[in-house]
């Protein structure tokens, strides 16, 4: 059994849908601002930076529970754990984890600063708004291209693509249109279509962000 602890945020849900993926028997414990203290006392010593999501694996290695953290340790784990999502030969591999750290280092922290500016900020910033709205601008450009030359991010759907998907989908909240985007569009109607990516988005609908 794998317990998944999180908030309806693009990271939780990512982690959601892998779990669907790779049908894997599962919970989900919501965080919210009523329980965190308390999980994170509980995950404290396991999580050194205290963060969400997290899932414990009640059959983790040498059948011992086992915590992790951080959004793509969990989809490596899972991917090694079940066989799926992640290519054999080397230089596949290497391109699904190049994508997945490009995700890890600059599409999640810059989309979710850009957010956090343009919607959460209790004062108006302009210079940052500008920077991390033209940051993420180019990151879509790049995304963009990359579909333009494959069905999926890395070649074949893989845990690059569950990675980035639930932060792309918003690119309306950053201001484009999908005629700006017609190949990030036709990606995401593929993934849309997924039962796992359809039951991913749905296991923490009842939260608020």
């Amino acid at each position: 059994m794998i317990e998944l602890y999180g908030s309806p945020t693009p990271s939780a849900h990512t982690i959601a849908i892998m779990l669907e993926e790779i049908k894997a028997n599962y919970s989900v414990f919501p965080v919210s601002k009523n329980n965190t203290e308390q999980l994170e006392l509980e995950f404290l010593k396991s999580t050194p930076n205290s963060i969400f999501p997290l899932i414990l694996d009640r059959d983790g290695p040498n059948n011992k529970s086992f915590v992790i953290f951080e959004t793509g340790a969990i989809l490596l784990y899972l991917a090694e754990k079940s066989g799926n999502l992640m290519p054999n030969t080397q230089s596949d591999k290497f391109d699904v984890l190049q994508w997945l750290l490009f995700e890890n280092s600059k599409i999640g922290p810059t989309l979710g600063n850009t957010k956090h500016f343009m919607y959460h900020a209790p004062e108006s910033v302009p210079y940052a708004i500008k920077r991390f709205n033209n940051e993420t601008k180019r990151i879509f450009s790049i995304i963009e291209k990359q579909l333009s030359e494959n069905e999926f991010i890395a070649g074949s759907y893989s845990i690059a693509d569950i990675a980035t998907f639930p932060w792309i989908k918003e690119y309306e909240r950053f201001g484009m249109t999908s005629d700006q985007l017609p190949h990030i569009n036709a990606w995401l109607d593929k993934l849309n279509e997924r039962e796992a990516v359809k039951k991913g988005l749905d296991v923490l609908v009842s939260m608020k962000e």
